[in-house]
């Protein structure tokens, strides 16, 4: 079972449709048509057996008077009547007591198959108490043919609709394929993953290309609440390592180039990962993630916008012939309690973020460059399903508690290729001067490497 959903998954969308089309038809041939046919064929069995019954009381009511007279002539013009004017009625007899013939009228027309007729008898008891007996054979291919008309009506109708949803959801099927499609190319991606993935469905790219927008699992839209307090939060300390060389050696311009640039990056990663930026301070600059009762992978969030801001950076670099290098250090904020006195002043809560800030520059200063560094605490609180491992630091005391960020696992990895693709192409879009890639022989390329 499990092998035919992942083969149903490689289907394009509208080999989807266009099957689950064709299942419909087959299961109208197969169930609905027969069903059709054994109710039709019951309802002419039915309708042959209360004309039989009808007709035969009706003659026995005719035959009554003549029997009793003995009057064979008007008998047998009651019967001449019958068959001729009935059309279902081929043959209509009376039999005396010792069930001999008395009277007999047969429609003159060719031999029919007898099997397929129907014979009804009654008894007719006169006054003298001689029980004299009717017989009728009747044809019941008339109601059949009836019945049969509306059951090839019903199946030509039918199997045109099945013929036209056939049609219908091919055509729907490319027209939902191609808008899918248009979408794809327009959204960012490593041409490689869309080559490994073009045997997925259309649906399932889309959702491969969009993975890097959704942060958490969709929820129900609701109305609008108040906004929930931060249940936790953790600080990431992003240290300029050559920002004193490049103030240095770079001209004006070409400083506010490379810093402006630093700004672009922080500002689409931040809005991508939802980090806030605090402010900037001993060539460091901060940022802050949030844990609310929606989302707790703040620490994860923190981790992958350290992550992509030193890709992006190494690209400028290469790009630009001139660009900062990175260390970054993370650390979880002290918890704010609504009802402790102390945090419900803006001053106390002011001293704790700043000493958090200098606890982590002092803490970015011992990374070298892109590296990240993070304490004990940190590194339990993520979880180990997540992905994400971390190794000592060489060198480091027990008393710092230092650890070094070391790798993604295979899922995360590949989710922060696509945001990183995302990331890219939002960037891209910026046709500020300072994003122009500069010469090659570039001489700011020395300093920045």
């Amino acid at each position: 079972m499990s092998t035919l959903n992942e083969h149903l998954k490689k289907i394009s969308l509208q080999k989807k449709l266009t099957l689950s089309a064709a299942l419909l038809s087959l299961l109208y041939c197969l169930l609905i048509l027969p069903l059709l046919y054994i109710q039709l064929s019951s309802q002419a069995k039915s309708q042959t057996q209360l004309f039989g019954q009808t007709i035969s009381r009706q003659l026995l009511s005719q035959v009554r008077q003549p029997l009793l007279n003995q009057d064979a002539v008007s008998l047998q013009v009651v019967l001449d009547n019958l068959v001729m004017h009935t059309v279902m009625v081929k043959q209509a007899a009376v039999f005396k007591p010792d069930n001999s013939l008395f009277a007999e009228s047969v429609e003159i027309s060719p031999a029919a198959n007898a099997a397929s007729h129907d014979v009804f008898k009654q008894l007719l008891t006169l006054a003298d108490g001689a029980n004299w007996q009717v017989k009728l054979i009747l044809d019941p291919s008339g109601i059949q043919q009836q019945l049969m008309t509306i059951f090839w009506s019903v199946s030509a109708l039918g199997l045109l609709l099945c013929a036209l949803m056939l049609y219908w959801s091919k055509r729907l099927g490319n027209d939902i394929s191609a808008r899918l499609q248009k979408l794809l190319a327009c959204l960012p991606g490593d041409e490689a993953n869309t080559k490994i993935n073009s045997a997925d469905d259309e649906i399932s790219r889309l959702e491969k290309a969009i993975e890097a927008l959704l942060l958490r699992p969709a929820t129900i839209v609701r109305k609008p609440e108040a906004r929930v307090p931060a249940l936790e939060s953790c600080c990431l300390a992003i240290r300029c390592i050559n920002l004193p060389q490049l103030q240095a050696h770079l001209s004006h311009d070409n400083l506010h180039r490379v810093l402006k640039r630093f700004d672009d990056i922080i500002a689409t990663t931040g809005e991508l990962f939802k980090g806030e930026r605090l402010r900037g301070a001993n060539n460091c600059v901060y940022l802050r993630f949030e844990a609310t009762a929606n989302d707790s992978h703040f620490l994860r969030r923190a981790i992958t916008s350290h992550l992509a801001l030193v890709e992006l950076q190494r690209e400028q670099a290469n790009d630009e012939g001139a660009g900062l290098i990175l260390s970054s250090a993370l650390a979880i904020e002290p918890m704010h309690k609504d009802g402790a006195s102390n945090d419900n002043c803006q001053f106390m809560q002011d001293t704790a973020a700043e000493a958090t800030c200098a606890q982590l520059s002092a803490t970015s200063l011992l990374a070298d460059p892109w590296q990240l560094l993070t304490n004990q605490t940190a590194k339990t609180k993520i979880p180990a399903e997540a992905g994400i491992y971390f190794e000592a630091l060489a060198g480091a005391s027990s008393a710092s508690e230092a650890f070094l960020f070391a790798d993604l696992g295979g899922e995360q990895q590949a989710l922060f290729e696509r945001q990183l693709a995302y990331l890219r192409n939002r960037l891209s879009e910026n046709d500020q001067p300072h994003w122009q890639h500069s010469a090659a022989a570039n001489p700011l390329i020395n300093i920045a490497s």
